[in-house]
């Protein structure tokens, strides 16, 4: 049987009525044409904190010798643990374009350190890059900015040995207030929004050898929020966003490398050196409103839906 047969599509027709007639925008979404974004990168002397560092030892060829398993004694036992992680996610599909929403926060000519090195292309002394905080404004009913979305990120110092090591460095969510969605939400929805933020690096750099690499991905990072409640009344409001609260974020990126360069030593003689590590940040959100059931299947129909009844349909589904 088709499933537009015609008492099926008569009660379509009436539920889509009923429902799509009172669809007005909920308070909490904020899609409107004047806004801003804004993104600010928090720098500190002291990121990175070597003093409170435990001492590694690196053991030599001859440490290794008399052990026929090829296994390490002392300092270094049970230390190189391998990272490893589920990497599959299931993110926001582009599809029910009414109900989502993106926006991209960017900044460039950024410097990952505090001062040049004489010593590597990845050293890692002087690194500057704390973490940065990204913020949504729209203008409301007063014709005033207001904050719609922030979120701030912080360097994951937990695992510092893995930035001196490894040259890798992680993020952490440390707070998120999310006031209000740019996506489009109903009063007829569940007063619910998901969310996926992806975080990029970029630099440019040369080599000593002369080689040039321009806009290489150092790495990338992602936050998946479900299900994020929005309705401040909610029972679970304050537990949901206490939770998020130093969260790790999935991914990993390299520390910034160093272009190789010059500088002008005692008596104005040119000496080798590594710059500060010039990179740029870009921040993707993408938000997405969850509907009701009888909306969502009517969405999903809406193309039968106007061939059936024309016009009129039309008017329903705009």
């Amino acid at each position: 049987m088709n499933l537009f047969s015609k008492p099926i599509l008569v009660l379509t027709f009436l539920i889509a009525t009923s429902i799509l007639t009172g669809c007005k925008s909920s308070q909490k979404s904020s899609k409107t044409a004047k806004e801003e974004t804004k993104m600010v990168i928090n720098e500190s002397p002291d990121a990175l904190n070597y003093v409170s560092l435990k001492m590694q030892y690196i053991p030599q060829f001859g440490d290794r010798v008399g052990n026929s398993r090829g296994l390490i004694y002392g300092p270094l036992l049970g230390s190189a643990v391998s990272l490893a992680s589920n990497a599959v996610k299931q993110m926001i599909a582009n599809d029910r374009k009414k109900y989502m929403a993106d926006y991209v926060f960017a900044l460039s000519d950024l410097y990952f350190y505090d001062q040049l090195s004489t010593e590597s292309v990845f050293d890692p002394v002087g690194l500057q890059f704390s973490g940065f905080t990204v913020i949504r404004l729209f203008q409301n009913k007063n014709e005033e900015l207001d904050t719609a979305f922030k979120a701030e990120f912080i360097l994951d110092t937990a695992k510092a040995s893995e930035i001196i090591n490894n040259s890798v460095f992680r993020l952490r969510l440390k707070n998120l207030d999310m006031r209000y969605t740019k996506a489009k939400m109903t009063k007829g929805q569940k007063n619910v929004l998901n969310m996926d933020i992806e975080i990029s690096l970029q630099t440019s750099y040369v080599t000593e050898s002369g080689q040039l690499f321009d806009n290489v991905q150092l790495g990338r990072f992602f936050l998946l929020l479900r299900d994020m409640p929005m309705d401040n009344t909610d029972p679970s409001y304050t537990s949901y966003y206490e939770n998020l609260k130093n969260k790790p974020l999935d991914g990993h990126s390299f520390i910034v490398p160093r272009s190789f360069g010059y500088y002008l030593a005692e008596g104005k003689i040119p000496r080798r050196c590594y710059s500060q590590g010039a990179y740029a940040i870009k921040v993707k959100v993408k938000e997405s409103s969850i509907d009701k059931f009888v909306t969502k299947v009517i969405m999903d129909n809406s193309n039968q839906l106007i061939d059936a009844f024309g016009g009129q349909a039309k008017k329903l589904v705009q």
